[in-house]
C-alpha cells in the first residue's frame, strides 16, 4: 500500500468531485488545468484504480471515486478540526483567513489595512474574495462573510460592525443648474440615478419620521453603485448612497447633502455593518483578530460618519 497520498492531492479530489471539472479547481487553487489532471492521476496510481471517469464536458466519480471521496471527507475534516484545535491552543493568529466581503466595500474600507494586518501579525494570511453575491460559508470554506443590508435570520453568529447611514446628494454644479429639492416630491421633477440589480431599481425611502417609498427615475441606472457615484459628481444627477461610499465626496465637496433634515435610506428597515462566521465553541485566533482589527479600525460611530 502507498501511504503517501499528500493533503493536497486529497483536497484537489474532494474538489474536483464539488465543481466537476478541473478548470474551475485549477482557478480556485491558482493552477493550471493540466496540473490539476496530473495531480489526479498521480492520485489513482498511489490508491492503485481509477477514481474519476473524463468526459468531454465533465468529469464523474468511479464506483471506487465514491467510495474514496466519502473517507477523504472525513479525513480533511479531522485534519481541519486538529489544526484549528493547534492554532487555538497557541492562542496565536496564523494560517489563511478566508474573507468574502462586498466589492466596493471591500476596496474601500478592507483592502487599504490588509498590509497593516498583516505587518502586525506575521505568521497570517488573508484570502479575501470580493462579491456581491451570496455565498455558503460551509461550501465555500469560508472563514468570514462582510455583509451588508436588513439583518436576517441565520445561524450564523454575528458581529455588527457598524450601522449604515443613507445619504442623498449631488454635484454643486447640478444644484446650481436645477435647484435644491427640498421636499421629496420635488423629486419628480429631478434626474435621479438609480442602481439597478438583479431585484429591479432599488427604491427608495424618504420622511423626517416613518420612512416611506418613492419612486424615482432618471437618465443612468447601474448595477455599479460607483458608476453612479462617478456620474453625480460630474453633475449628471442626484444618487442615494451610503456614507461609507460617498463620505470621501461629500468631505472634499463634490457632492453635497440634500433634504439633510429628512431620513433616507432603500429600505424602511435598519441595515447593518456585519461580521459573520460559523457557530463554533471557541472563534480561532485568526478570524478573531481579524474582526477586532477591523472593529477597531472603524471605529464608534464608524469614521465615515464622521463627516
Amino acid at each position: 500500500m502507498n501511504y503517501d497520498v499528500s493533503l493536497l492531492e486529497i483536497k484537489l479530489f474532494l474538489m474536483t468531485n464539488q465543481f466537476g471539472n478541473f478548470s474551475e479547481v485549477a482557478r480556485r487553487q491558482d493552477m493550471t488545468p493540466s496540473s490539476v489532471s496530473r495531480k489526479m492521476a498521480q492520485l489513482e496510481n498511489k490508491v492503485g484504480t481509477k477514481l474519476l471517469h473524463r468526459h468531454t464536458r465533465a468529469i464523474s466519480l468511479t464506483e471506487e471515486g465514491v467510495v474514496f471521496v466519502k473517507h477523504c471527507s472525513e479525513i480533511i475534516r479531522q485534519y481541519e478540526q486538529v489544526t484549528e484545535r493547534i492554532e487555538q491552543k497557541a492562542d496565536t493568529p496564523r494560517g489563511t483567513v478566508k474573507i468574502s466581503a462586498p466589492v466596493a466595500f471591500g476596496r474601500l474600507h478592507i483592502a487599504p489595512y490588509i498590509p497593516e494586518l498583516l505587518n502586525k501579525y506575521p505568521l497570517l494570511k488573508v484570502e479575501i474574495h470580493q462579491t456581491d453575491s451570496f455565498v455558503d460559508p460551509a461550501q465555500e470554506g469560508v472563514d468570514l462573510l462582510i455583509r451588508i443590508g436588513v439583518l436576517q435570520d441565520s445561524s450564523m453568529r454575528m458581529k455588527r460592525l457598524g450601522v449604515q447611514q443613507y445619504v442623498m446628494a449631488a454635484s454643486p454644479d447640478y444644484i446650481k443648474l436645477h435647484g435644491m429639492p427640498e421636499v421629496p416630491e420635488q423629486l419628480e421633477g429631478h434626474n435621479c440615478l438609480v442602481f439597478k440589480g438583479t431585484k429591479g431599481l432599488q427604491r427608495w425611502f424618504i420622511g423626517k419620521e416613518d420612512l416611506l417609498p418613492f419612486d424615482v427615475t432618471g437618465s443612468l441606472y447601474s448595477n455599479n453603485a460607483e458608476t453612479l457615484v462617478t456620474s453625480a459628481v460630474g453633475g449628471v444627477g442626484i444618487v442615494m448612497f451610503p456614507t461609507w461610499l460617498i463620505g470621501k465626496a461629500l468631505e472634499m465637496g463634490k457632492l453635497v447633502p440634500i433634504m439633510a433634515d429628512h431620513r433616507v435610506s432603500t429600505s424602511s428597515e435598519t441595515q447593518t455593518i456585519n461580521a459573520l462566521y460559523l457557530e463554533t465553541d471557541n472563534l480561532a485566533p485568526k478570524v478573531r483578530v481579524f474582526i477586532d482589527f477591523m472593529t477597531k479600525k472603524y471605529g464608534t460611530p464608524c469614521y465615515w460618519d464622521v463627516i
